[in-house]
């Protein structure tokens, strides 16, 4: 998501969220701050479209922080290499050129096409550094916002086993399990991660 084109003859994509705060086009009370682990939960607008939450910063000491950011193919951003939730780690103090920003890609590739975190691919549906107590899980969509939760790695499989058991129910909504959707989403926005787990699993046993 810094290359300059993803196809010849096409615009390059929008800048990073990184960028945008440098040029004050995100405000203060569009990013939500979390503090290593700590497990809070945020549904990103689309960082080229904008809207009220835009950014999760986590800072992990004075000289570094993580900024995550829900990338969509819209806008600015029509022509993306990939999609999906972007972890960024962010050191201001570098000099330019010596890696200030770095994508924390699950998969290496030299072209970005695999540069985001998704829930529905398990090699790719979380981040940890332990070291710092942090593990960073994308989530479903609740209309065009991308849902992220910030956790502990000690709680991310309870986590990750919990959405994706979520999105499960989701893709196959219909009339009759949209409450046990509701249900299982207000558990896990709760923490309660081993309860929403239980609900949506239960249902779909039925």
């Amino acid at each position: 998501m810094s290359q300059h084109f993803v196809q010849k003859g096409k615009p390059p994509q929008g800048i990073s969220s990184f960028t945008k705060i440098r040029l004050g086009w995100i405000k203060k009370q569009q990013v939500q701050f979390v503090k290593p682990g700590e497990t809070s939960f945020a549904l990103l607008s689309p960082l080229s479209k904008g809207g009220d939450l835009l950014v999760v910063k986590i800072p992990v000491d004075e000289y570094s922080h993580f900024l995550i950011e829900n990338r969509q193919p819209i806008g600015f951003d029509k022509m993306l290499p990939d999609s999906g939730i972007l972890i960024l780690e962010v050191h201001p103090a570098y000099q330019d050129g010596t890696g200030v920003v770095k994508v924390k890609n699950p998969i290496n590739s030299p072209n970005f096409d695999h540069a985001t975190y998704k829930l529905e691919e398990s090699n790719r549906n979380v981040f940890t550094d332990k070291q710092n107590n942090i593990s960073i899980i994308p989530l479903w969509k609740e209309k065009e916002k991308l849902g992220v939760l910030v956790t502990t790695p000690d709680r991310s499989n309870v986590a990750v086993n919990a959405a994706s058991a979520i999105q499960k129910l989701i893709d196959q909504s219909n009339s009759e399990n949209e409450n046990v959707i509701s249900e299982a989403i207000v558990a896990f926005k709760n923490r309660d991660f081993e309860k929403s787990y239980d609900i949506a699993v239960g249902k779909r046993g039925r």
